[in-house]
């Protein structure tokens, strides 16, 4: 008689944890789930196309009960809820010190367990789209022998030696002015990446990135008397943030903080309406005004599991752009 596959509480560790030596493929998943924060099973299967899905569910099983992966508990609610939603996970304190210890990884919080219980389910949903976009990134690069990704901890070696000492590098302050208001916005993309292109001739081409995810919760811009006034600033809005990373582009504020040159921004929201509506206000209240290159500002939807590369964005002037760098 086959010997049935003990299952386990989906949230709480019980029993004796098994025996592990932790594998490449181990420590592989550890650097992925480290990089995006947190990452759903599904994507995880889609970064070892060569493991069957089966055996890596299970493999991450026992990364749970050994504490190298935690699943984070904001997500709990959408199980209640049935269905078929695959398993979220984040690093956990073995994990952490893993990857501190053996690979020097900076992984800045002692207690990855109390962080990830911080979490929302809002925050966690976000999170997971940025990671989803990202993991899309690197696989349409994998398959594209001409484009590589520029991961973020790669151009923060690069980086100046106080943003590389400080504990919240993909951050920086930007001085604003708007009419007669004035103030300090903090930029911190949602993702910073850049991709670097190989021509035939063995020229090297590179291009950077901030990515922003939208999830239809902010106000892209205010009514113009609340702009007018000296609270605008002071109040979150897609149109702050628009004008943030314009002033920060052009007092070069992101050379200054990661050594890179001209980065663009991506701002990918949920619906077409929505998207076409922060274009055309970043249009009319940012680029025209400043006298912005229209390729600064890029805007799309996010679609789950497609092809970053291959996909048509618009820039502020509703022309198509693609991502890969000229």
């Amino acid at each position: 008689m086959a010997q049935l596959r003990k299952s386990y509480p989906r949230f709480k560790r019980e029993g004796d944890a098994p025996a592990i030596a932790l594998t490449e493929d181990d420590i592989a998943i550890l650097e992925h789930v480290h990089r995006h924060r947190f990452v759903r099973a599904d994507d995880l299967y889609r970064l070892f196309p060569g493991r069957s899905s089966d055996k890596l569910s299970r493999r991450l099983v026992r990364l749970f009960r050994n504490r190298y992966l935690d699943r984070p508990i904001a997500q709990i609610d959408r199980h209640r809820e049935g269905g078929s939603a695959a398993l979220v996970y984040g690093l956990d304190s073995a994990g952490a010190r893993h990857l501190k210890e053996h690979l020097n990884v900076p992984v800045g919080v002692a207690n990855w367990k109390a962080r990830n219980r911080s979490y929302t389910r809002e925050n966690l949903d976000h999170t997971l789209a940025v990671a989803t976009f990202m993991i899309d990134l690197e696989l349409a690069c994998r398959a594209n022998a001409s484009i590589d990704l520029i991961p973020f901890e790669e151009i923060l070696r690069d980086a100046p030696p106080a943003t590389r000492q400080s504990v919240k590098p993909g951050g920086w302050p930007v001085p604003l002015q708007y009419g007669d208001a004035s103030g300090t916005v903090h930029i911190v993309p949602d993702a910073i990446f850049g991709l670097r292109s190989t021509a035939a001739d063995g020229r090297k081409t590179r291009a950077f990135v901030f990515l922003e995810i939208d999830r239809g919760t902010m106000t892209i811009a205010p009514a113009k008397r609340v702009r007018e006034s000296d609270g605008f600033l002071h109040r979150s809005s897609v149109l702050r943030k628009l004008l943030g990373y314009a002033a920060s582009h052009h007092h070069q504020l992101h050379k200054e903080h990661l050594g890179i040159p001209i980065a663009r921004v991506l701002t990918l929201t949920n619906s077409v309406k929505r998207a076409a509506a922060i274009r055309e206000v970043a249009n009319a209240l940012v680029v025209k005004p400043l006298g912005l290159p229209s390729g600064l500002f890029l805007f799309g939807v996010a679609v789950e599991k497609s092809n970053p590369l291959a996909t048509a964005w618009t820039n502020a002037a509703s022309e198509a752009v693609r991502l890969e760098p000229t």
